[in-house]
């Protein structure tokens, strides 16, 4: 089986090329370290990719900007992933309100690039989009992991059922 996993060398998706790695996946990993642009020198996130190639020969870094669609749709059309999971984000209400375009760009839009990559190349690939709250509010009353979406199983959370319904 064959994972894209956007935002590789951050928090999640670096736990999500852990725990697929682990299970024999061929991973290929999107990141291309605007942490260390939106936060400076303390959020470059460099080393994780490091770590992540020493560690797993199934695993596989792509530099790609996901607000790039010129860029995103030829990587999914190489690479045909079974299931692509999209951690990418600005996580920062703080940087969203000073920076208001790198943040609509870098969250709607890049996953608008993927969604419709996918949806263009890979059509039957399973799409998960997970993030923590920060990317997207708090939710009054939080939401069920077991949310449904137009009949398939599907979740907004990061939380460990999330990589479990995935796998």
């Amino acid at each position: 089986m064959k994972l894209l996993v956007t935002g590789s060398s951050g928090l999640i998706g670096s736990e999500v090329v852990f725990y697929f790695c682990n299970l024999g996946w061929e991973v290929h990993g999107v990141d291309n370290n605007m942490r260390a642009d939106f936060f400076g020198p303390q959020g470059d996130t460099r080393w994780n990719q490091e770590r992540l190639k020493a560690q797993f020969s199934s695993f596989q870094h792509h530099e790609l900007d996901i607000r790039d669609h010129k860029a995103v749709l030829p990587c999914l059309e190489q690479l045909r992933p079974d299931m692509l999971v999209h951690a990418a984000a600005q996580p920062s209400h703080v940087l969203a309100a000073s920076r208001p375009y790198d943040h609509f760009d870098t969250n709607a839009v890049g996953t608008l690039n993927l969604l419709e990559a996918t949806r263009l190349n890979v059509p039957k690939a399973v799409f998960v989009c997970m993030s923590t709250n920060s990317r997207s509010g708090r939710w009054a009353g939080g939401i069920s992991e077991f949310w449904r979406l137009s009949g398939r199983e599907s979740t907004p959370s990061a939380g460990s059922y999330s990589a479990r319904l995935a796998a």
